[in-house]
C-alpha cells in the first residue's frame, strides 16, 4: 500500500499536471487583462511544453556536458540581462503589487527612525510589510543597491549554481531552469519585482545543500538548529519545506535534542524579532502592529489543523530526495489551494481569477519542488 502511495505521488505525469495547473491559473488570472483568450494561451502552452520536452529528451539531452555547459551558461546570462532590462523599463509604482515596496519602505523607515512594520506599501495604506526580519536583513544589500528587485537576479543565479553543484549534470541542471523559464508564474514574480519564490528558492537551495552534502540533524545538530531559526524568521510560508524534510529524523533524536532543537529555533527567531518588539516599550507598538498580522490575513485555522496531521503522515513515509520533491510539490500546493478556496468562500459571488479575493502568488512556492522532481524523473527516462 505505501510502495503504490509513493509510487503516485512520484509520477511524472502527475507532477507535469500540477507544473502545467500553476501556470493555467496565472495564464487564466493575468491574460484576460490583456485580451488575450486564455483557453487558447493555456492550449498553445500545453501543446509548447510537452513539445518541448520531447525535444529535449530526444535531441539537446543527448549533447556531450560540454556542449550542454555553453547552453547552460548562455540560458542564464540572458536571463539575467532580461530581468536587469525589465527592472530599469518598468516603473515599480506601475505594479499594484506591493511585495518589493514591502521591503524597500521597511528599510525607509528603519533608517530615518519610524518603526518599519507600521508603514504601509505603496499599494494600500491598509497593506503592511509581511516578511520576517531576517527576510529583511537578508533583502539589505539589493535595497542599498537602489533596488530590492535586484534580489531576483542573485537567487535565480544561485539557484541556478546550487542545481548544477547538486546534481553536477548540465543535462538535468538545464532541464530545471528551462522549466522554470518557460514557467509563467515565474515571470510573472519578475516583471513584478515579487521576492516570493526568491524566498522559497533560498530554502531549496540549503536543502539541496544539506543533502548533497550528507548532513544529519543529529550530526550536525548545530547547523539544523541554525537553519531552522533563521529560515523561521524570513515567512511561515518558508517553514513548510523544512517541517517535511526535518520532521522524520527529529523524531529520532533521543529526547534531550527533541527538547533543544525546537526551543533553540525558537530563540533564533525571537531575537531576529527582538529589536522591533522592544522599538517602543511605552506603546509596544509590535504588539498592536506586526507582520504576523500580515502573514496568517489568508490563513484557515481548520486548513492549518488538517494539513498538520497530513504534513505528518507524508513526512514520515519520504525515503529518499525524490520522494521528499514529490511530497512537498504536491503538499505546498494543496495548502495553497484549501487555503484560498476557504477565503474565496467567505466573500459571495467573488471570482478565483478575477478578483482580488485570492493571492495566486503563493503558489509558487511549489515551482521549486514540481519542477526538480520533473527533472530527475524525466532527464532519467523514469517517466512513472
Amino acid at each position: 500500500m505505501k510502495n503504490s502511495w509513493l509510487k503516485i505521488i512520484t509520477n511524472t505525469y502527475l507532477h507535469l499536471l500540477l507544473f502545467v495547473s500553476i501556470n493555467a491559473i496565472f495564464i487564466f488570472k493575468y491574460l484576460p487583462r490583456y485580451n488575450i483568450n486564455p483557453y487558447i494561451s493555456l492550449f498553445l502552452y500545453f501543446i509548447f511544453i510537452f513539445a518541448g520536452l520531447n525535444i529535449y529528451n530526444k535531441y539537446i539531452s543527448t549533447f556531450s556536458e560540454k556542449t550542454l555547459k555553453y547552453i547552460y551558461l548562455s540560458i542564464i546570462s540572458l536571463t539575467i540581462v532580461f530581468i536587469a532590462v525589465s527592472l530599469i523599463l518598468i516603473d515599480p509604482y506601475s505594479i499594484r503589487v506591493d511585495r518589493w515596496s514591502a521591503l524597500s519602505f521597511f528599510w525607509d523607515s528603519v533608517f530615518t527612525g519610524i518603526y518599519p512594520y507600521g508603514t504601509h506599501t505603496h499599494v494600500s495604506e491598509t497593506n503592511f510589510a509581511s516578511p520576517f526580519p531576517v527576510w529583511h536583513l537578508i533583502n539589505l544589500p539589493f535595497y542599498l543597491l537602489k533596488d530590492v528587485g535586484i534580489s531576483i537576479i542573485f537567487f535565480f543565479s544561485l539557484f541556478s549554481f546550487a542545481i548544477y553543484k547538486y546534481f553536477e549534470s548540465y543535462r538535468k541542471a538545464l532541464l530545471v531552469i528551462i522549466l522554470l523559464l518557460i514557467s509563467p508564474a515565474y515571470w510573472w514574480e519578475i516583471l513584478v519585482r515579487s521576492d516570493g519564490l526568491s524566498n522559497a528558492l533560498l530554502v531549496m537551495i540549503l536543502i539541496l545543500w544539506y543533502t548533497k552534502n550528507n548532513k544529519s540533524i543529529s550530526k550536525n545538530f548545530t547547523i539544523s538548529i541554525l537553519i531552522c531559526g533563521l529560515i523561521a524568521a524570513t515567512r511561515f510560508t518558508a517553514l513548510l519545506p523544512l517541517a517535511l524534510f526535518f520532521f522524520q529524523p527529529y523524531i529520532k533524536l533521543p529526547i534531550k535534542q527533541k527538547i533543544i532543537l525546537p526551543l533553540s529555533a525558537l530563540l533564533i527567531a525571537t531575537l531576529a524579532f527582538l529589536p522591533f518588539i522592544l522599538w517602543n516599550t511605552e506603546t509596544w507598538v509590535f504588539f498592536s502592529r506586526n507582520p504576523f498580522m500580515s502573514q496568517t490575513y489568508n490563513g484557515d485555522w481548520r486548513i492549518l489543523l488538517v494539513m498538520v496531521f497530513v504534513g505528518i503522515f507524508m513526512a514520515l513515509n519520504w525515503k529518499t530526495i525524490e520522494e521528499f520533491f514529490a511530497t512537498t510539490g504536491i503538499f505546498i500546493t494543496v495548502f495553497i489551494l484549501l487555503n484560498q478556496l476557504i477565503r474565496l468562500s467567505k466573500y459571495e459571488g467573488s471570482n478565483f481569477f478575477s478578483d482580488a479575493v485570492v493571492d495566486v502568488s503563493y503558489f509558487t512556492l511549489a515551482i521549486p519542488y514540481i519542477i526538480i522532481l520533473i527533472a530527475i524523473k524525466y532527464s532519467s527516462h523514469k517517466i512513472i
